[in-house]
């Protein structure tokens, strides 16, 4: 199975470096995250929609159309989920507008082979994790600084354009937004 092309939102330059200080919370504790995920392309990001089929002009406009009134997006850091089976992944749960899940449902509607599961969004801190690995990662990020409520109303996470990665050439393609 080949990998799946995807729509990505990207993050604030400050919101993009606190989770990168996730991942370094839970370097420090031995977890391993998605730091070490070497790739020139990566950073972290929220999937809209993935498929094995690359967007066409079509999908293309359409996320172009339904995206640019949105962003920048600020969304309310709900708390950790696991997400998975055998293997976990750990990550930031947040909470979409409804016109952001509206945009999300149209774009996996239209886009030929799009996952049609339903969309929770969220930013991964780490991947692949047994059960004894998640449970360090909890405990990691429990007592990471950013965790703790220093703002008044919660967390948030800003995203700020949305990215077209293409795997068979291992690049990305800004569709709306500062997405690099």
């Amino acid at each position: 199975m080949s990998p799946s092309h995807a729509l990505e939102l990207v993050l604030t330059p400050a919101d993009d470096a606190q989770v990168r200080s996730r991942w370094g919370a839970l370097e420090a504790a031995g977890v391993a995250s998605l730091a070490r995920h070497r790739g020139s392309t990566h950073r972290p990001h929220l999937t809209v929609a993935s498929s094995p089929h690359a967007p066409g002009e079509q999908v293309l406009a359409a996320a172009l159309e339904l995206w640019a009134p949105l962003l920048p997006l600020p969304l309310e850091v709900s708390g950790l989920v696991l997400l998975g089976g055998r293997r976990l992944t750990i990550a930031e749960l947040v909470a979409a507008p409804l016109s952001a899940r509206r945009a999300q449902a149209v774009l996996a509607q239209q886009w030929e082979g799009a996952d049609q599961r339903p969309w929770v969004p969220h930013v991964s801190l780490a991947a692949r994790l047994t059960v004894d690995d998640a449970g360090a990662a909890l405990s990691a990020l429990a007592d990471d600084r950013w965790a703790s409520p220093a703002v008044e109303g919660g967390r948030t996470l800003t995203v700020r354009g949305l990215r077209w990665w293409d795997p068979q050439v291992q690049s990305v393609s800004a569709v709306v937004g500062a997405a690099a």
